[in-house]
């Protein structure tokens, strides 16, 4: 079960388009506590989907989403300070979301 993630430092620009694809995200990163650290799901996670400023477990998350119990095992998490960042591959915590105030941005691709 490999991971192979690459990760990119840039400055925000106006030129910066967000990604389309599931399978890049960017973060704010001036938001993120460094190590990042990457695991697998725990019983009682949660995060703020992408988009939304409630809380959601992430159980319920891959419920809604219709995730295999293979797919839930298979998914990461990239952490930043106990928090997910992102759940790799699905959806950014809106907390680490990239906003017009953004300096940083850490570009993280997944393949």
């Amino acid at each position: 079960d490999q991971l192979k993630l690459t990760l990119t430092n840039m400055p925000a620009s106006s030129l910066f388009g967000l990604p389309k694809s599931n399978d890049t995200a960017a973060i704010d990163a001036d938001k993120l506590v460094y190590p990042l650290t990457l695991r697998k799901w725990e019983q009682g996670d949660v995060f703020y989907p992408l988009g939304m400023s409630n809380k959601k477990k992430l159980s319920n998350f891959f419920s809604d989403n219709k995730f295999s119990i293979d797919q839930k095992e298979d998914t990461w998490l990239m952490i930043s300070d106990q928090q997910i960042v992102w759940i790799v591959g699905h959806r950014l915590d809106n907390r680490f979301k990239v906003t017009p105030n953004t300096r940083q941005i850490l570009l993280v691709e997944s393949s």
